[in-house]
């Protein structure tokens, strides 16, 4: 792709993500996203077929490069994957607080195809693998899958939305302070 073309896209994801994350699902528009991205309508029209297919295609977009971060945990043992899933979600949303934002606001609006959450279900089957392991081998608490998953993730999320409400990112000493204390419940 040309660095012209790589550039729009850019800025065009930018203005969805930035749209979603001030305005809500119900309220994006073509229009003041492609006012805010600095193309033409038509350019947005000659990418989406609509505002639903735009906003599909972004949260496939963010949820591909998402998991991709998340899973740089490497070959080690089961406490130390737990861990690097902690630390690589938070290094994903520092970077990027409005793509939790519209991660979230497109989540909840339910805007995907079957086809599209049949595309997105083997990435969070990987993650829930690696908890599973750490259940497996005897690293965390024997307790169902889905409630390790929440007691972990509960408090990921929260902690990360509450700073991008704000504006921010979570203090990194926060951060490892309510990891460690979540996994002293959750550890073996």
């Amino acid at each position: 792709m040309p660095k012209d073309q790589g550039e729009t896209s850019k800025r065009i994801h930018d203005a969805i993500v930035a749209e979603t994350a001030e305005k809500g699902i119900g309220a994006v528009a073509m229009l003041p996203i492609a006012k805010r991205a600095k193309v033409s309508a038509g350019t947005l029209y000659n990418r989406f077929e609509s505002k639903e297919d735009m906003l599909q295609q972004t949260y496939l977009q963010i949820k591909h490069r998402y998991h991709g971060d998340l899973m740089r945990v490497g070959d080690v043992p089961s406490d130390q994957v737990i861990r690097q899933l902690w630390t690589n979600f938070f290094a994903f949303i520092q970077a990027r607080p409005q793509e939790l934002l519209f991660l979230e606001y497109a989540g909840a609006a339910q805007l995907l195809t079957n086809a599209q959450r049949a595309e997105i279900a083997p990435l969070q089957d990987e993650v829930s693998g690696l908890i599973q392991k750490a259940l497996d081998d005897g690293t965390m608490r024997p307790i169902p899958l889905t409630m390790a998953i929440d007691l972990l993730m509960g408090p990921a999320l929260s902690l990360a939305r509450r700073h991008a409400l704000a504006g921010g990112t979570a203090d990194p000493a926060e951060i490892e302070t309510t990891f460690e204390t979540l996994w002293l419940g959750l550890r073996a």
